[in-house]
């Protein structure tokens, strides 16, 4: 049996960063149109930073003491994205648009939830909460009302007999997408221990917890585990983001993703 130690995955991480940076082109454009090109760059741009800032981490605390409750919130960014790019490409030109048009949704929403909490009796939210309706939201809160009620109806569904607006962009929650797109193990598997520690859970605290034959004691210090998984994670749900990215924009082939995963000597158990 073949694994990788925690720092052979941060250097399959760093491969992968670097065989991105060395291929792709500065500017691309996809068949489907400008809306899907300009969110799987985005899409592209913001997996970069995320495994950069993943290995910035591991320059800036040394694995001895590496924040590996942030790393798994990376992760969990990584796998959204990944998901959230693999639902969108396969139908991506109305599902790009649905994608940015939802930002009319959200706006609307901003500008409602501060209005409804601007008569709040707490002085110190009150002060921030109509200071930023008067010179930011109220200010635009035509046009906000405008864009909303051009796209609402495309967001709607009929629930218990009543219209109502839908919570995400695609009307769908991540499991949702992820069966769609053939990933409901992946989402099994991962995203709930993910969410543990975005959603501080007692699994986000059981880090911190070790035994020996004194008892139990708390340390900042991560368990190799951990740092692992935060690496491995990070290579596995990049890595499929970069083939579907590679085979849309056919600029790399699936076969050249796994070649960077080829050049890491595994260590055998």
């Amino acid at each position: 049996m073949n694994a990788f130690t925690p720092e052979q995955y941060q250097q399959l991480l760093e491969k992968y960063v670097i065989f991105v940076q060395q291929r792709l082109p500065k500017t691309q454009y996809h068949l489907a149109g400008i809306e899907y090109t300009s969110l799987m760059m985005s899409f592209m741009m913001y997996n970069l930073s995320a495994c950069e800032s993943l290995l910035k981490l591991a320059t800036a605390f040394d694995n001895k003491w590496y924040p590996v409750s942030v790393g798994y919130i990376v992760d969990r960014s990584i796998f959204e994205v990944m998901i959230n790019a693999l639902y969108i490409s396969k139908e991506p030109k109305a599902r790009s648009i649905q994608y940015i048009e939802y930002e009319k949704i959200i706006k609307k929403k901003q500008l409602d939830n501060f209005r409804k909490h601007k008569e709040t009796n707490d002085p110190s939210w009150h002060e921030f909460i109509n200071s930023a309706l008067i010179h930011e939201l109220e200010p635009r809160a035509e046009t906000t009302e405008d864009e909303y009620k051009k796209v609402e109806s495309q967001y709607m569904r009929l629930q218990n007999g009543r219209k109502k607006i839908f919570i995400s962009w695609a009307g769908k929650n991540i499991p949702e997408m992820a069966r769609e797109v053939d990933h409901e193990i992946e989402y099994d598997l991962f995203y709930s221990e993910l969410s543990s520690f975005v959603h501080t859970n007692v699994r986000s605290a059981d880090q911190f917890l070790r035994s020996d034959s004194f008892g139990f004691y708390w340390t900042q210090h991560p368990s190799e585990y951990h740092i692992g998984n935060v690496f491995r994670h990070a290579t596995t749900f990049f890595s499929c983001f970069l083939v579907l990215f590679g085979k849309e924009f056919k600029i790399w082939s699936e076969q050249d993703v796994g070649k960077v995963l080829e050049s890491i000597e595994p260590k055998t158990l």
